[in-house]
């Protein structure tokens, strides 16, 4: 399988990954400072040259957001809050453009 997480060089988003490999599975990357092969340079408010590798993905997930380990002032609450839509929004605008859209 073809598998796409944005935002997932984090905790959950790295476990998901080998999780994934061990299976056979193949596994991309969006992230803001890729550093390794398969991980491709995403800012979460832009389509870009990203978006290809939705076509034909069987599966897409976003892990996208600023980090809830914050205090929870107004303004993180809205950050945390506004991170995850936009990418959603995004990821959604992407999706909407592939011939052969993920399957989920």
């Amino acid at each position: 399988m073809k598998i796409i997480i944005a935002g997932g060089t984090g905790f959950l988003g790295e476990n998901l990954k080998e999780y994934f490999r061990t299976k056979g599975n193949q596994v991309y990357i969006l992230t803001r400072k890729p550093k390794h092969e398969h991980e491709m340079y995403w800012d979460a408010t832009h389509i870009g040259e990203w978006s290809h590798k939705l076509e034909s993905c069987d599966v897409l997930i976003n892990l996208t957001g600023k980090s809830v380990d914050c205090r929870y002032n107004d303004k993180n609450k809205k950050e945390i809050y506004s991170s995850r839509i936009e990418s959603t929004r995004v990821l959604q605008k992407a999706v909407d453009q592939c011939t052969d859209k993920p399957k989920i």
